[in-house]
């Protein structure tokens, strides 16, 4: 299972603390998707569940489709920020990731992840 560490997401100068797969938002995957590992000075920055951030629409949900380091097709679900969701359609194409305790591969592409809305 992997491992979890704290990250951050800047949106303007206020930053957000939360969980994620240690080692996933690391080199250019942090810069295209505006979200870092916590800093020694962010270490005590209140955490807030993913599940609220989606809520109040300060991270986006995005899917990539990857080819894993065995080179199997596999799926891989990443957080943004909304203001990064416009340019990171294009921006992670070809980018390695690692999961620490998990897997590594390549991304192949990126997309939007679908929003179920309730139709009752």
């Amino acid at each position: 299972m992997a491992k979890l560490d704290k990250f951050t997401a800047t949106v303007g100068t206020v930053k957000y603390a939360f969980r994620a797969p240690a080692g996933l938002y690391a080199g250019t995957i942090a810069t295209e998707t505006g979200i870092a590992v916590a800093a020694t000075g962010d270490e005590d920055l209140p955490e807030y569940a993913v599940k609220a951030l989606l809520r109040k629409g300060i991270l986006r949900r995005v899917s990539a489709i990857t080819k894993t380091s065995a080179g199997k097709p596999s799926r891989l679900g990443l957080l943004c920020t909304s203001a990064k969701l416009a340019t990171i359609l294009d921006a992670l194409k070809g980018d390695p990731y690692t999961i620490t305790g998990g897997g590594s591969g390549t991304i192949q592409s990126v997309g939007f992840s679908l929003r179920v809305v309730s139709r009752g």
